[in-house]
């Protein structure tokens, strides 16, 4: 009997020992690392548009027309690649950028192309994609509203927002089936066309504008509707999709009063303040590494008559993150950030978890000389 006393033992006590994890409704307390990088005055303190690869951090200078390249492991700025408007290596007004490789760039631009540079910003290449463009929408590579481009096996997967510009009475069924949200470009041939997808009529109740956010997993698309919790899971190889209900406590107060209102009776403040007055999704992103979404939403409140509501649209003084499940979609915890503190729609995703910007312009520790990124380790929220 002696054995199984031997053995059992050590089994109690690492039993005994083993606490479960606490999961804490603090946003900071899932800070594991923050980082510190010396930017100068050609690197702007706020972008439309940045991307992680291979442990460099792109950053769109939009004003000065630059892209800045920044090693997160030696924290500081090791290349400026300029975006030449004219010239031999001229790209025309870039609307961002996608980083394929570090020497393979694409710029989409307002002359519908896809110019394509180097990493010393020479032009290598150019793809017109006007024909795709019933309405004449321009392709985007931002990330605010997170209408960034992807990459899915050497296709480019990005949105093309006809839907956004239909009014009230334009949309219906035929509407949703004429216009395809999504566009792909294949990089061996240089062809673009139109996913076959179409987004459901489900998404007419109630009617509201048709803008959405873009993330990629695996195989799927991940469309998030910013004016409610519908979120559509897109099989980029089959275009077989299911429709998803994210659930929230703390972004569900959405309204379609701003999409209705005769907005040319109102001055541009008068709408604004209706605008975020309501809640609204600023956007999503895929943790591949640990198999997460987050999602970053606007709940909605009253523009105090004191504020200039275009502050609000620059940058909203605080946003919730809401944490899900990659698999199953299940809400693990959502979080409002600390007003005035972390940058909206400035966020990316790398193998240590989800990296924000304290670096709101309200922040009293806000340093325009240096860039701050706070790492957020929610990969104990699965467990």
């Amino acid at each position: 009997m002696k054995k199984p006393i031997t053995f059992l033992l050590p089994l109690f006590t690492f039993l005994s020992c083993t606490k479960p994890i606490e999961v804490s409704e603090n946003p900071l307390d899932y800070i594991s690392e923050k980082t510190s990088i010396p930017i100068d005055r050609d690197t702007e303190p706020f972008t439309r548009t940045q991307q992680y690869l291979d442990g460099n951090l792109y950053w769109w200078n939009s004003d000065r027309e630059t892209i800045t390249v920044i090693d997160l492991q030696q924290k500081k700025v090791t290349k400026s690649i300029r975006l030449e408007r004219d010239g031999p290596n001229g790209l025309g007004k870039p609307y961002g950028f996608f980083v394929h490789s570090s020497d393979s760039i694409y710029i989409p631009t307002m002359a519908y192309k896809f110019q394509l540079i180097n990493s010393e910003g020479n032009l290598i290449n150019s793809y017109d994609y006007f024909e795709e463009t019933p309405r004449g929408q321009y392709v985007l590579g931002i990330t605010r509203y997170s209408n960034m481009i992807f990459d899915h096996k050497n296709q480019l997967v990005f949105q093309l927002s006809t839907l956004r510009m239909l009014k009230p009475n334009e949309l219906d069924d035929s509407s949703l089936q004429e216009y395809a949200p999504l566009l792909s470009f294949d990089i061996k041939s240089g062809l673009f066309h139109a996913l076959p997808y179409r987004i459901p009529s489900t998404i007419l109740d109630p009617v509201n504008e048709l803008s959405f956010g873009l993330t990629l997993s695996n195989n799927d698309a991940l469309l998030l509707h910013s004016q409610s919790n519908k979120l559509f899971q897109i099989d980029v190889n089959k275009s077989t999709s299911q429709e998803i209900y994210l659930k929230t406590d703390l972004v569900k107060n959405f309204s379609n009063e701003y999409f209705f209102r005769d907005k040319n009776s109102f001055s541009i403040d008068d709408n604004m303040r209706v605008s975020y007055k309501s809640a609204e999704n600023f956007g999503i992103a895929y943790d591949s590494f640990n198999e997460l979404i987050y999602r970053f939403g606007w709940p909605g409140e009253e523009i105090p008559e004191e504020t200039d509501p275009m502050q609000y649209s620059a940058t909203p003084p605080f946003f919730v993150i809401s944490i899900y499940d990659g698999q199953d979609y299940s809400l693990l915890q959502e979080f409002t950030l600390p007003r005035n503190t972390y940058l909206p729609h400035h966020y990316f995703v790398d193998e240590n978890g989800l990296n924000l910007f304290p670096m709101h312009p309200d922040n009293p520790e806000f340093n325009e000389d240096e860039m701050v990124i706070h790492t957020f380790d929610f990969s104990s929220l699965k467990k």
